[in-house]
């Protein structure tokens, strides 16, 4: 459904109220079943489902999923053996699994504003949790380069920072613009050629309005990380204080090595 048309159907169900379930039934976000119009935009199950996930726990400095006991003050064992690293924290909403991939997906690719306004909720909850939540003066969403954009139907960064100001009342800082239009990062398996293909995308945009700001990069997801990190590269350069990130999920691809999160060691290395 374009995303014109799904923004109309909701107004309409808030002026039509209980006539909604007749004339315009609404429908869960995740798995698309008929739902009450005055509902939660997710079904009964779907909640238990994304409740479970928001449980699972991960490494408050990278968003991996991760064993509480192999976390400490300075991350998790994976974290702290990676020196391009270069934000102070994340939040997220939970692993890159259904039901968090099919609201990813669905915002992404087919435009459901729907589900930007419901990951907004969650994505807050999520920082909510974090004590650096009250340092932050803005949020930077990673930003879509303009020949991308007439490919997609929506800007999916730019919707879940607007969701996310308006549950937080903080301010979107569009700091940051994309220079280059490198091939998307879903296509690319390996984790170095990830980071080259990132490496110099990005720029400042009024550095002024960053510096000495902490901010918060928002994303859809994180895998690798090497977007985060090339868009806090450019923030640190244009004088941010403090820079962390949000994201609705942190990924798994083969060649990461979070692929095996949840069976390390009790004691890994250091």
């Amino acid at each position: 459904m374009p995303a014109v048309l799904s923004s109309a159907l909701t107004r309409a169900r808030l002026l039509l109220g209980g006539l909604a379930d007749v004339l315009l039934p609404q429908t869960c976000v995740v798995c698309g079943v008929r739902i009450p119009a005055d509902q939660a935009p997710t079904c009964s199950e779907c909640q238990e489902n994304l409740a479970a996930v928001r449980r699972v726990p991960y490494c408050w400095r990278c968003g991996r999923t991760a064993k509480p006991v192999t976390m400490d003050e300075k991350g998790c064992g994976r974290c702290r053996r990676e020196r391009f690293w270069n934000v102070g924290g994340v939040a997220r909403v939970g692993a890159y699994d259904p039901p968090v991939r099919s609201l990813i997906v669905g915002l992404k690719y087919q435009g459901r504003e729907r589900n930007a306004a419901y990951l907004g909720e969650l994505m807050a909850t999520a920082l909510r949790e974090r004590p650096w939540l009250s340092e932050l003066d803005a949020l930077v969403p990673v930003p879509m380069h303009h020949l991308r954009r007439m490919q997609r139907r929506c800007d999916h960064t730019a919707l879940l920072a607007a969701a996310l100001a308006k549950q937080l009342d903080i301010p979107v800082l569009k700091g940051v613009l994309r220079e280059k239009n490198t091939p998307s990062q879903t296509r690319i398996t390996s984790r170095a050629q990830r980071f080259e293909n990132v490496k110099g995308c990005f720029a400042a945009r009024h550095p002024q309005r960053v510096h000495d700001k902490t901010v918060c990069i928002v994303d859809n997801l994180i895998a690798t990380g090497a977007t985060v990190h090339e868009v806090s590269k450019v923030l640190r350069k244009a004088g941010a204080k403090r820079i962390y990130a949000a994201v609705v999920a942190r990924s798994v691809i083969p060649s990461d090595v979070q692929a095996e999160a949840l069976t390390v060691p009790d004691n890994p290395p250091d």
